[in-house]
């Protein structure tokens, strides 16, 4: 058992999934599926018939991005730099959506962005009798800090780059202090809690959170792991070590349209090793890393569209999934005590 409780967030577009690791029954766990900040400050956004000053973190973007684009038909939007980072690494791409990074001269209704509010958690938790720990773990998607270059082909130039030299997928947890320099989201996330409360912040991205998860339901290895999210499809090999044998991941909007007939194909097509990054990436997706082929003999899915597929689904509820991986991936990397 832990010594003290943990929190953990996944926080994806459409939703941010909360569970509390306080009670030696796992099933008494506190949780929650709530909608995702992006989602919750774009409709503050439209609701708001003024000029706006975006400002804090840098943050997940998706809804607010469409929510900005629409506030500017009719209204002036503000942003410090930090937030403005949300929209694009590239900063004149930002001021070519219309968006003006600075402070704003008059009148404009103030909206904080984050991926994180702890103010919210901190009452949400005193409401049902338990206390916000200091020990947190977050997952958000992070495709890294890249102003020139595609974000899809530099997200996976940096995951090849890591899985060759540590393919064990509790490698991509890092605590606060270790986070890569070019995983700008993934710091502002662990800020959030920071600049609020003294604590120990671990960041993962959301990707590895949910095949964590996924492979507590494997019954045989190597095993191929498919998350089917609301924006995402991200499918990887594992073997029972957990160390990661290929890797690949797509937009979900793309594959639904595609059916599912495709979706099978593809994803054993990627089993196969005939799949490359290039091939993901002119179909719309992210990309693809194959590292070693290997025999599969187990198939598993999870995630809010696992409809999509016709494997095994993941045992217990989908949305906490990677809330699970959390802790799975954190129990390896640092307590080795604690069983799911």
């Amino acid at each position: 058992m832990l010594d003290e409780a943990v929190f953990t967030l996944d926080v994806g577009s459409g939703t941010q999934d909360f569970m509390l690791f306080a009670e030696e029954n796992i099933r008494n766990c506190p949780k929650a599926i709530l909608p995702s900040p992006t989602r919750l400050i774009a409709k503050k956004i439209e609701k708001i018939h003024s000029d706006v000053y975006l400002y804090g973190y840098t943050m997940g973007g998706g809804p607010i991005k469409f929510a900005v684009k629409r506030h500017l038909e009719r209204y002036r939007v503000y942003a410090s730099e930090r937030a403005a980072l949300t929209f694009s690494d590239n900063l004149e791409r930002v001021r070519e959506m219309g968006i003006i990074i600075r402070e704003p001269d008059g009148k404009a209704v103030a909206i904080k962005t984050g991926d994180v509010d702890v103010p919210f958690f901190e009452d949400f938790l005193s409401k049902i009798g338990y206390e916000l720990p200091s020990t947190l773990i977050v997952g958000v998607q992070d495709h890294g800090y890249s102003p020139y270059e595609s974000n899809r082909i530099f997200r996976f130039r940096i995951f090849e780059k890591m899985l060759r030299r540590k393919p064990q997928i509790e490698s991509f947890l890092f605590h606060h202090s270790e986070i890569p320099h070019e995983f700008n989201r993934m710091r502002d996330a662990a800020r959030c809690i920071l600049d609020h409360m003294k604590a120990e912040v671990y960041v993962v991205d959301t990707v590895f959170a949910a095949i964590a998860g996924c492979s507590l339901s494997a019954r045989n290895f190597p095993a191929l792991l498919v998350n089917f999210g609301n924006s995402h499809v991200t499918a990887a090999v594992i073997d029972e070590n957990l160390e990661v044998k290929s890797l690949m991941e797509h937009h979900t909007s793309v594959l639904r349209r595609k059916g599912r007939e495709y979706i099978q194909t593809l994803l054993e097509d990627f089993v196969r090793g005939k799949v490359s990054n290039e091939d993901i990436l002119n179909d719309g997706g992210h990309g693809c890393f194959v590292g070693e082929v290997v025999d599969v003999v187990d198939r598993v899915c999870t995630g809010p569209n696992a409809d999509l597929s016709s494997f095994r689904e993941a045992e217990g509820d989908p949305m906490i999934v990677g809330n699970l991986g959390m802790m799975l991936l954190f129990n390896r990397e640092y307590l080795q005590n604690f069983i799911l």
